[in-house]
């Protein structure tokens, strides 16, 4: 996959890193030396270019990409203009970052196939953490669903999904998956560093029987209100 990136701010920058971790070919423009070389080494190119000026962007195969995002975060203008341009020179998909609800419905008429609010996505994630016990980060679904990353209720421990169907039931609760704490090498005869991050291995779809753990965090989907009495378990 490829991806052309306009704009490395903190949203940029993140989401060229992440794409290219994915395997994605990134090629991220910025105007500002300093961003591009937080990332130049991380991605396929990086080139500077002026955001006053949208001609430079034809030297690149706009047509090719697979997605183009304009993620310039604090200049309405350049943002219009370097969409537009994208748009003139045959971008197949082309995602942009808002700046304001004027700029969401100009984007709209430009027919742009993706808006992203970075700051509302965060804060409506942000809210579903802060709301519910135990939750540690949280997305927004729509409709009243979400789905959250959650420390595993202590009733829960030494428990499966199997032994506590009417939990689950009850609140219609999904796992979606489980993420486990990675175990101390040798079994904890070396004394681990107390300032390390702690590391977490992603299981894939639970089995039935899977034995919830102490330190499990639970990736669970459902209704908010289903989720937060779920989580309320004692």
């Amino acid at each position: 996959m490829k991806c052309l990136i306009v704009g490395l701010g903190v949203f940029g920058r993140n989401l060229a890193l992440q794409l290219a971790q994915l395997g994605a070919e990134v090629v991220a423009l910025d105007r500002k030396e300093d961003n591009l070389s937080l990332i130049k080494d991380e991605v396929a190119a990086a080139a500077l270019i002026d955001f006053e000026d949208t001609t430079p962007l034809a030297r690149f195969p706009i047509p090719e990409m697979d997605a183009v995002i304009i993620a310039i975060g604090d200049d309405f203008e350049a943002s219009m203009a370097f969409t537009m341009r994208a748009r003139e020179l045959g971008a197949r998909r082309l995602v942009c970052r808002v700046l304001s609800p004027m700029h969401g419905r100009l984007l709209r008429l430009l027919k742009v196939d993706r808006l992203v609010v970075p700051e509302e996505f965060a804060a409506r994630g942000l809210a579903h953490s802060l709301l519910m016990r135990g939750a540690q980060d949280g997305t927004d679904m729509g409709c009243g669903f979400a789905i959250v990353e959650a420390a595993v209720p202590p009733a829960l421990v030494g428990q499966s999904i199997t032994t506590r169907a009417e939990l689950f039931k009850r609140y219609d609760v999904r796992v979606v998956t489980i993420k486990r704490r990675e175990k101390p090498l040798l079994g904890g005869l070396l004394k681990a560093d107390p300032d390390a991050p702690t590391n977490y291995r992603t299981l894939g779809l639970p089995g039935l029987n899977e034995t919830f753990q102490a330190e499990d965090i639970l990736v669970l989907f459902g209704a908010e209100t289903g989720l937060r009495a779920f989580l309320e378990t004692d």
